[in-house]
């Protein structure tokens, strides 16, 4: 195989997925899309359990595309597994795709596509709003993400978070701002951090037309990478003091605020029996509920009213995660700051 053989390749970090894995091969195989030659996917692993990574093997069987599998001697996180991946890639362009990703008929080519055309150096993809299962959370997560996408949008606001679950980047840019930084070993901010880097020398172009399905996870997996996530990004904010679309906008910083002031004044007040304190503790809460109510409306109008209803205390429970994410990501950043 020679560099110049191939136009695009294809990052898929794995770590212990192998169902899905398979799931996303086939998506890619079933593609409406004509330049199966033009294109190679690597997966690597990331030190998966032994019957796990031997599985891989099997996957190499007569395929439209070419395909490589690395594997890593030790899990290492998605940091270092797409930095790696990248090194060894022989495209011009590289996408990546989570490894639990499904990708619809047209998303192949839409990627593709966008790089033929010249179009940009950077994109950013979307997922489908739907969810196969019937669990409420992760119907919640999917909708909630899409409503910050496209229903909470801020005026004249640019979304453009390179979202590794689906985005794209020509190898020669993401060579020179130094890909992901592996100081980050989970999956947290390390796409954020990478964003302001793209950013710096090109801007990302959000393409609603390149999109995946993904089934998100239940409500305790998710809660803590929030958690995490939130922890790690407060660190990225003192480096800019200002919101953007890339992590979190304006009004989702006030959601957050105002649920967590809501909470500690309601406890205040419900402790030492001040009821001025608890009606102020309401007016926080009236003010969260109304920053909330475009995505409650979209919620009525998609799932109904017992979902909806279901929505307001499961956004009360996240936000004081992200809260204490926060917090804690407060402390860590003054007590790093000290030393």
């Amino acid at each position: 195989m020679k560099k110049d053989d191939f136009f695009l390749s294809i990052i898929i970090p794995f770590h212990n997925n192998f169902k899905p894995l398979t799931h996303l091969l086939s998506s890619i195989s079933d593609s409406d899309f004509d330049d199966f030659n033009r294109i190679e996917v690597l997966i690597v692993d990331d030190g998966s359990k032994k019957e796990q990574s031997t599985k891989l093997e099997s996957l190499n069987k007569k395929r439209k595309f070419i395909l490589r599998i690395f594997h890593l001697n030790k899990n290492s996180g998605p940091a270092k597994t797409r930095n790696f991946g990248v090194k060894h890639a022989l495209g011009k362009y590289i996408v990546f795709f989570d490894a639990d990703v499904f990708l619809k008929k047209n998303t192949l080519a839409a990627a593709y596509d966008f790089f033929k055309k010249k179009k940009g150096r950077a994109f950013t993809g979307i997922w489908d709003k739907r969810q196969k299962t019937k669990s409420f959370f992760p119907q919640y997560k999917a909708l909630r993400d899409h409503c910050y996408w496209f229903i909470e949008r801020e005026r004249e606001a640019r979304y453009y978070l390179f979202s590794t679950r689906v985005a794209g980047i020509e190898k020669k840019l993401f060579d020179k701002i130094g890909g992901f930084n592996t100081n980050y070993p989970l999956p947290t901010v390390e796409d954020i951090e990478l964003t302001y880097k793209i950013e710096r020398e090109t801007k990302i172009t959000f393409v609603p037309e390149i999109i995946v399905t993904h089934e998100f996870e239940d409500f305790l997996t998710l809660s803590r990478k929030y958690f995490l996530r939130s922890r790690d990004w407060v660190k990225l904010y003192f480096k800019r003091l200002r919101f953007d679309p890339v992590a979190t906008s304006k009004r989702e910083a006030n959601k957050s605020t105002s649920v967590g002031i809501f909470a500690l004044l309601f406890v205040i007040g419900l402790l030492l029996n001040l009821k001025i304190v608890m009606l102020l503790s309401l007016i926080f809460f009236s003010y969260f509920f109304y920053l909330e109510l475009p995505f409650l409306i979209f919620l009525y109008k998609e799932k109904g009213l017992l979902f909806t209803l279901k929505a307001i205390p499961t956004g009360l429970i996240l936000y004081l995660i992200i809260d204490a994410g926060s917090f804690w990501g407060l402390v860590e950043y003054y007590l790093f700051k000290k030393r």
